[in-house]
């Protein structure tokens, strides 16, 4: 019997371009997108407009959690943007049969996600 991936997220920020970085890991389910919409929502109340999740270590992602990034990329419209980078097999996956991908941008790795969006 395999045990929960424990979800966690780590926010780095640039100041001088106003990037906001959001690394995820574990289970973006329904408990783990609770938590993390205050926390999105105080970046989005502290400025910053121009997010990039980075999910590296990201092992799943519910529809809660796609609610949550496409809700946060309709918030920043016309002012920054949200874009993906690093995603794994499995969350590809989900992204790509509700093709989250139609709507938020997807990059290789970090460094081409921050240029993006910085640049936006």
């Amino acid at each position: 019997m395999s045990t929960p991936t424990t979800f966690s997220s780590r926010f780095e920020s640039d100041a001088t371009s106003r990037v906001c970085i959001v690394s995820l890991k574990g289970s973006l389910d329904p408990l783990a997108s609770e938590e993390l919409d205050p926390l999105l929502k105080a970046q989005y109340a502290a400025g910053f407009r121009k997010f990039v999740f980075d999910l590296t270590e990201l092992a799943y992602v519910g529809s809660l959690g796609i609610r949550l990034l496409v809700g946060l990329s309709n918030q920043v419209k016309g002012e920054g943007g949200v874009v993906l980078c690093n995603l794994t097999s499995g969350v590809r996956i989900v992204v790509e049969l509700t093709k989250l991908d139609r709507v938020l941008r997807i990059y290789p790795n970090r460094a081409d996600a921050i240029g993006a969006v910085r640049d936006a």
